[in-house]
């Protein structure tokens, strides 16, 4: 059958079509990817510039950078382990429900083996045969064989499950043992991170100290502040511009502008620091707010984006950016470990980082910072009163 111009045009159009789409998927993922590794190229490249300038100031700096990045790893080294830890006692606890409950069906089997077992003994070794001689009726000495098929088969189905239990409880008591040597294992691991950590601690307090000395010296505590000021700008600007042509989600999403007083506080915490006031002995105003919390419980990105900065910043310390689309950036500061790194999407209460003093701070708490064209925002406005996610 012969098949007309027009249709063969049609054909040959929907093959090349089904040929082109794919192929088209394909190229605009490669572009995707490489517009990715673009952009990571370009935030390594401001990271390492950033470095290089931050080298060349005090070297109490460099070192309360080196150990603060320290904290920060060992810090989710122990947060990870204590998890590992968790999850083995859980472990175990599972365990042991289901070893008991395989001797309790142990224990139930035995009994009723043991009864069996007797009434066998009572009938004598040759029952089947004084079955078969002392019926006379065919009808019913055929009934009898069946029941007693009948028992004999749930006997030796009985002395299976027996079994089935006892190598079900060896399995489960081995298991047990290994669970026991994991747990310990990473009890003892606990402990020499918590070491190191303390060890961390007292050199941070040292090189602290060392610091506010230097500058007391110096009279330089306001040239600092305008400094790192400085520098925060040119580093939000430099994301900016970056992340211009950064390659957008894929799934659409509410705008960041129309979350203006519905997002949530990233930490639960007290604001002791409001936006617009004085810092104290200069007069350059908190662009931000303070938020009081404890060390150690996690920070969440207050809406959807993606990280484009997560590293140590001076002033700031181990710092968090999140680029939410039309020039709208978060910023989460003094943080003790960062969980996120650039160029990951996260959501909005996801997990970023964790509540520490990094930065060289007395105390705990979040520096937490939103802007708009590089401008500072009032979070206040933006966030919700009553609004706080659940604690960490």
């Amino acid at each position: 059958m012969s098949i007309s111009l027009p249709r063969k045009l049609f054909l040959s159009a929907l093959l090349a079509g089904l040929v082109i789409a794919p192929l088209s998927m394909a190229d605009d993922k490669s572009a995707k990817e490489k517009q990715l590794s673009e952009l990571l190229r370009k935030i390594d490249k401001l990271k390492q510039a950033i470095d290089v300038k931050e080298d060349s100031k005090s070297r109490y700096i460099k070192q309360l950078k080196a150990i603060e990045r320290k904290i920060g790893a060992v810090s989710e080294k122990i947060r990870a382990i204590g998890a590992q830890i968790s999850d083995r006692k859980t472990e175990l606890a599972t365990l042991r429900a289901t070893r008991l409950k395989h001797q309790r069906q142990l224990s139930r089997e035995n009994d009723y083996l043991a009864e069996q077992v007797y009434a066998a003994f009572t009938l004598g070794r040759q029952e089947k045969v004084k079955l078969l001689f002392s019926q006379q009726d065919p009808h019913k000495l055929q009934r009898n064989l069946v029941y007693y098929r009948y028992f004999s088969d749930a006997r030796v189905e009985l002395i299976n499950g027996v079994q089935r239990n006892i190598d079900k409880i060896i399995e489960t008591e081995q298991l047990i043992r290994q669970a026991q040597q994991d747990l310990e294992q990473n009890q003892q691991a606990l402990q020499a991170q918590k070491r190191l950590l303390g060890e961390d601690l007292g050199k941070r307090k040292a090189i602290v100290a060392s610091l506010d000395q230097q500058l007391k010296q110096q009279g330089g505590s306001l040239s600092r502040l305008q400094d790192e000021a400085e520098q925060l700008q040119n580093l939000i600007d430099s994301i900016q511009e970056i992340f211009v042509d950064a390659p957008e989600d894929e799934v659409s999403r509410q705008a960041f502008a129309e979350l203006k007083g519905k997002l949530a506080w990233p930490v639960d915490g007290k604001v002791r620091r409001l936006f617009g006031r004085n810092k104290p002995m200069s007069d350059l105003r908190w662009q931000g707010v303070m938020i009081e919390a404890p060390n150690g419980r996690y920070v969440r990105a207050v809406s959807h984006g993606r990280i484009a900065f997560a590293d140590w910043l001076r002033g700031l310390g181990n710092l968090i950016i999140i680029d939410h689309g039309n020039s709208y950036l978060s910023l989460y500061g003094h943080n003790e470990s960062l969980f996120k790194n650039a160029g990951e999407w996260v959501e909005a209460g996801e997990v970023i980082s964790s509540i520490g003093d990094s930065g060289g701070q007395k105390q705990p708490g979040l520096y937490f910072e939103i802007r708009k064209k590089g401008k500072p925002q009032n979070p206040t406005g933006w966030c919700k009163s009553d609004n706080r996610f659940a604690s960490g």
